[in-house]
Formats: C-alpha cells, structure tokens, sequence
C-alpha cells in the first residue's frame, strides 16, 4: 500500500521541480557557473557589520560580486547581484564601510522634527554648507580604491572562503562633496 502511494507522488514531485526549478533565474547564456564564496572583514578585531563588498575582475571580465557583511562580518557574495557566488577567475576587492561624520558646532541633524530640521539647514547655509563637516572613513581608503586595494582572491570551481584582516579603525579624513 505504502509503496504505490510513492509511484503516484513521485510523477507528481517531479513535475513541480520541472515547471518550478530548484530555485533561482537562469543564469545568462555564456556565463559560468558561480562558486559559493564567502568573504569575512575583521576590523579592529572584530567582525566589520554592514560593509559592502565588491569583487571586480583583475582581468576586466564582466561579472562582478556584491554582498554586504552581516552582524560578525560575513558577506556571502552574489554574481552581478543576483546569481548566488561568484565566477571563478582572479578578483580585487573593495570595501565600503559606514563614514563617521563631524558636525562640528551644529551637531548633527534633528530626527523626529521636521521643523528642528529645516532650521538646521538653514543654519548649515549660513555657516557655509556641508564643505565645513568632516568625514572620516572608518576603514582605510587604499581598501575603498580598486587601483590600489592590497585585497585579492582567486575564486576556485567548490567553496571559497576568505578572511581579510582590515587592521585597526583608520578614522582617515575623506572630502565632503556638496550635492
């Protein structure tokens, strides 16, 4: 009884896997199959949280990775965004992490009163705009630049899984473009 239950059912899972897939889009024809790669940043000593990552291929190749590190610093990789892992071939990496901000005498802006708000642009107008903060990046700026970003992985057909060690919190002062 119980096995002619399993003959029925088989068909009938076979034929959702057909129209449904295992999940995810198609991959774009001539693109190879990306590899899980996971890549963690330290900072500090510590898991560096919400930074991006982007791998840009050292050959100029045109499938690029993106992620973004979780809470302990762990970025699980996505081809062009989307395709889970990243191609296998050679990589620089760059990092982006949040940038520190100093408002000097204004402080910074008012949440939660649109009136404090409007009134603390007003006054960074008059004290000459945005130019008179600075901006610190927590995170060395030769790690932010793919011409000189010492950070490099070789992604291989399997698992790839890489720990980079950022070094301690740079605090480097970076320009403050006006919009």
């Amino acid at each position: 009884m119980k096995r002619t239950k399993l003959l029925v059912a088989a068909p009938a899972l076979l034929a959702l896997v057909a129209a449904f897939g295992c999940g995810g889009e198609k991959l774009p024809a001539g693109m190879p199959k990306p590899q899980s790669t996971t890549i963690t940043l330290t900072l500090d000593g510590k898991g560096l949280a919400d930074a991006s990552v982007t791998m840009i291929p050292a050959d100029g190749g045109q499938y690029t990775a993106v992620g973004t590190t979780d809470a302990s610093g762990v970025a699980e990789m996505k081809t062009n965004g989307k395709f889970k892992g990243a191609v296998p071939g050679e990589y620089k990496i760059i990092v982006g992490a949040k940038d520190e901000i100093d408002y000097g005498e204004l402080g910074p802006p008012p949440t939660g009163d649109p009136a404090a708000l409007e009134k603390w642009n007003i006054d960074v107008e008059k004290s000459g705009g945005m130019a008179q903060f600075k901006r610190y990046s927590l995170v060395s700026t030769e790690f932010t630049d793919v011409e000189n970003t010492p950070l490099t992985l070789t992604v291989a057909d399997g698992k790839n899984a890489e720990t980079f060690d950022l070094g301690a919190s740079a605090r480097e002062e970076v320009e403050v473009e006006e919009k």
